[in-house]
């Protein structure tokens, strides 16, 4: 057979858990006045003579100027028009960025010998609290299709190891009532497990939930034979009331 251990009495309740254009100002000069001059002489002279000759002499020499050039120029600049010559810009190639390596990790091993843990004959066992439970089925996708069963009925857990490793486990409990009255008894076989590999079980009865039934009187085995052919995973014995 194998070692055991016998009787962890402990209780679990499961806990599931986003440019401007410039233009030159037309100059223009205002044309000069034109002027105007006019002189005129009146000369009388007086004789004893009866012969009178009056003279007159007037001169009227208008003289008129006019000039008038007007000037207006109007120049506007135009510079030619430059248009920048554009080169395409051609974007370099990017550089293919190395390929980052990826090294593996490997978990690190469980400290040894396991903390909490109850020990007899070369095995381990102890029964985790809710938060340690639920870490770890979430870290193992079987345990995690398997929990789904414990919200309808009573469930239980239980962590083992074993100095030499084990072929396959074989846990015995019992299911007990809200007043510590045993429902039924549960017996789990389940695979075995490295060299001190600590293995989670969990414990899974038929008896629905009403009130607060929980799984007690832990007992776990480590087998080093074969399992025994036709042995079904989960065993349980209901009490007659």
């Amino acid at each position: 057979m194998g070692a055991r251990l016998r009787k962890i009495a402990v209780a679990l309740a499961l806990c599931l858990i986003a440019s401007a254009s410039s233009a030159q100002a037309a100059t223009t000069k205002p044309s000069p006045k034109p002027t105007f001059k006019s002189t005129v002489k009146a000369s009388v002279k007086p004789t004893t003579k009866a012969t009178v000759k009056p003279t007159t002499k007037a001169t009227v020499k208008p003289t008129t100027k006019a000039t008038a050039k007007p000037t207006a120029k109007a120049s506007v600049v135009t510079e030619p028009t430059i248009k920048p010559t554009i080169k395409p810009t051609i974007k370099p190639k990017p550089k293919p960025k190395p390929r980052k390596k990826i090294r593996l990790t490997p978990s690190p091993k469980p400290k040894w010998p396991p903390v909490g843990f109850e020990y007899e004959s070369g095995i381990y066992a102890k029964v985790p609290t809710s938060k340690e439970l639920v870490s770890v089925i979430s870290a193992k996708t079987n345990l995690a299709s398997q929990v789904k069963a414990c919200e309808e009925f009573v469930c239980g857990a239980v962590q083992v190891a074993s100095e030499a490793g084990c072929v396959w486990w074989e846990v015995n409990s019992g299911v007990l009532s809200k007043e510590g009255v045993v429902l039924g008894s549960l017996r789990t076989i389940a695979t075995g497990s490295e060299v001190r590999e600590i293995k989670t079980i969990l414990l899974i009865s038929p008896e629905p939930i009403e009130t607060l039934e929980y799984i007690s009187n832990i007992e776990v085995a480590c087998n080093q034979d074969p399992r025994p052919q036709g042995a079904s995973a989960s065993t349980y014995t209901k009490v007659s009331q």
